[in-house]
């Protein structure tokens, strides 16, 4: 949530784009969990050895997997450094996971998004950012624990 706020204040003309089409709301809010990525890494252990883009990978070694350098992979995603409410392909995010390791939790927190943001979009004008925003101290949760704002009422 804070994410998206941070966001669409530091890419104005998105927000000029969401305020003109609200129908953009599903869409951006896979477009903030991509550029968001709530969680940093996961590690897994390899359960055989396999050979992976060149790399030797042995039974037992343990891979960390960077999913904030999946979401921003320029062989996938255009301009993928870049916040855009209307990004073609922002579903085609890893932020949950993948396959059996999917979050299971992740279409509650995608309706949580949507709803925020459509409640957003009909009370208030736009909501700014008024100080530096305070990260999680954590190199796994890719949070925020403060971002102060001023809620432009309409």
């Amino acid at each position: 949530m804070t994410g998206g706020v941070l966001q669409l204040n530091r890419f104005p003309e998105q927000w000029d784009k969401l305020k003109a089409n609200p129908e953009l709301v599903p869409n951006m809010v896979s477009e903030i969990i991509r550029y968001q990525t709530p969680l940093g890494h996961m590690r897994r252990t390899a359960l055989e050895d396999i050979e992976f883009q060149g790399k030797h990978i042995k039974k037992g070694d343990r891979v960390v997997m960077w999913y904030i350098s999946g979401n921003r992979d320029e062989e996938v995603i255009e301009e993928a450094d870049k916040f855009k409410v209307d990004r073609e392909n922002a579903r085609r995010h890893v932020s949950f996971g993948f396959g059996i390791h999917r979050c299971m939790g992740n279409r509650v927190a995608e309706m949580q998004l949507r709803i925020l943001w459509e409640e957003i979009l009909n009370r208030f004008e736009r909501v700014e950012v008024v100080g530096e925003p305070e990260r999680v101290l954590s190199n796994f949760v890719l949070g925020y624990t403060s971002l102060p704002v001023i809620l432009h009422a309409k």
